[in-house]
């Protein structure tokens, strides 16, 4: 059976002080050291990446980037980690690549393909092949 997953809104309560925030706050506690475990997803990664910076002003790319890594780094996440990690790292360190771009990049490296896209030129930048021209 695999691990329930979680949801982007979990992290966000815990960064507030709302009434969800302290039960937020013991669950993600609970996570962090293993007690419990639970399964994250592109999705919510690319989700947080852009709903930080609204609870956290100010909050940087570059912190952003650490709170991900930190969340993956977790004993009890689980998930497709080392690419959820690649992916963070390309995002942190490519200014301006989108976050499902590195996704797609990290994806593609690993699995040794191209990505069908429009936006060749960042995937190239990436060592990412990428066809000018789409078959058809």
């Amino acid at each position: 059976m695999s691990d329930p997953p979680i949801d982007t809104n979990v992290f966000i309560h815990a960064q507030t002080h709302d009434a969800s925030a302290e039960e937020c706050l013991r669950f993600l506690e609970a996570v962090r050291a293993g007690n419990v475990r639970t399964r994250i997803e592109p999705i919510v990664l690319h989700e947080l990446s852009y709903a930080l910076p609204h609870y956290r002003k100010g909050m940087t790319r570059l912190e952003i980037a650490d709170y991900l890594l930190t969340i993956l780094s977790w004993e009890g996440i689980t998930g497709d980690k080392s690419l959820l990690v690649n992916t963070v790292e390309c995002w942190r360190d490519t200014a301006g690549l989108a976050f499902v771009d590195a996704y797609l990049a990290a994806l593609a490296a690993r699995e040794r393909c191209v990505v069908y896209t429009k936006n060749v030129v960042e995937f190239v930048r990436q060592g990412i092949g990428a066809p000018e021209t789409l078959p058809h």
